[in-house]
Formats: C-alpha cells, structure tokens, sequence
C-alpha cells in the first residue's frame, strides 16, 4: 500500500500514549513500508512529550508541541506537517482494533475519505459515558440540521483520507476542537468528495476532555462555518 501518515491529537495523555503509540507502529509498519506517526502535544502540563520522545530512538515519531489546546488546532499542525499519500489521526487512547483499522484503509480505494462511526449497528452495551453519549447526540442533530451531513457518528476519533483531499480542503480551518470533525466533513460534503463510514465499536480509555462548557464555542463556530 501507499505510505501512511498518522496524526495523533495528544492532551495530557500520559497514562495512554507511550501503550497506543507503540501498538501504532506494530500494526501500521507491518503493512506499510513509508509510516509515520506524528504526535501533536497540545497544551500539555505532564509527561506525554517526553514519553514520546524516549520512543523516538527506536520508533518513526515527529513531536509537535503547540501552546493551543484544542483537538482541531493539532489536527491541522500536524496534517500540515504530513507527507505521505494516506493521512488520518487516531486518538491517543488507542480506541478501535487496529486490524479493523486496516481493513477500513482499503475503502481508499474507491473513496476519498473514509470515517468511523460507533452507531451504524444497536448494542446493549452502554459503551460510553452519558456525556459522551449527549455529546455525540447533540453533535448528530445539529450536522443533520445545519451543515446538511448524514452520517450517524460525526465525531469518532478515526477518520483517513488520501493526500490530494487535504491538499484542496485543508488550511484555514475556524473550529479548533471537537467541532473540527463536523467542519472537515462539511468541507467534504461542499467538494463533493466520496466518504465510506464503516461501523466499529469503541474500546473507551479511562479518560475524556469532553466538558460541556466547549459547547457554545463549538456552536458559534459551526455556525459562521454554515453561514460565512
């Protein structure tokens, strides 16, 4: 397969990194000769950064350290610093099964992007946290209302896409954090790009930077996206 850039958004995540980027490189060099991992730390005040930099002797890992906190503000510092053909971020909790991963990388094929989503099948499991849960819920009707996208979960932290659709969409994005998702994916819609959502349960690390206080910025802000 062509190379692969991976983005990893990282917020004070030093109890998950070190463990993620590691099975990261396990999975992903094995199928792909040109890889990169590309750690982004954003705002952080404890160990994350030189967790990352004692795997830098052995591993394929860039660390980018920004003052900006916010999921968006990392995504794009580190698209902008990618360079091979696939580009996608991953969370730093290490959240889907890695192979499933790859087996989703194949609908690059035939789509410009490709994303995650958590919903597309019903399970009894309450797998999230009833914040992620809102989140995620408020997310969905707002995208379907406002920015017109159709798709079940707009937010899982999973999405890949060929270089050339960064190259035309990317740049100057206004949300900077979890609203970021929902931006990229109106920016798809307004190309007109081809986007395959495949179905896959999450595992939920011990850790979340949900807090519903970002919610009226990341409503202000989809809504000069929508509107602008």
């Amino acid at each position: 397969m062509r190379g692969l850039s991976l983005v990893v958004p990282a917020h004070n995540s030093e109890k998950e990194i070190g463990k993620a980027i590691q099975k990261y490189n396990d999975v992903f060099s094995e199928k792909f000769r040109d890889f990169e991992i590309i750690v982004v730390c954003n705002d952080c005040h404890d160990n994350t950064e030189n967790i990352c930099k004692a795997l830098q002797s052995t591993l394929p890992i860039k660390i980018i350290n920004i003052p900006e906190r916010g999921k968006g503000y990392a995504l794009n510092k580190g698209f902008s610093e990618s360079k091979f053909d696939i580009m996608g971020f991953l969370d730093a909790d290490n959240p889907f099964e890695l192979d499933k991963i790859l087996k989703m990388l194949e609908y690059l094929r035939d789509y410009d992007t490709v994303i995650v989503s958590k919903y597309l099948k019903s399970s009894k499991k309450k797998q999230e946290s009833l914040l992620r849960r809102l989140v995620s819920l408020g997310g969905n009707i707002f995208s379907r209302i406002f920015l017109g996208l159709k798709y079940r979960d707009t937010q899982a932290g999973a999405k890949f896409f060929n270089k050339n659709v960064w190259d035309k969409i990317g740049g100057n994005f206004i949300c900077s954090g979890f609203d970021w998702d929902m931006e990229f994916l109106y920016r798809l819609k307004k190309s007109n790009y081809r986007v395959a959502e495949v179905y896959m349960p999450a595992r939920y690390g011990k850790f979340s930077t949900v807090r519903l206080k970002h919610l009226p910025g990341m409503i202000i802000r989809l809504l000069i996206v929508r509107f602008l």
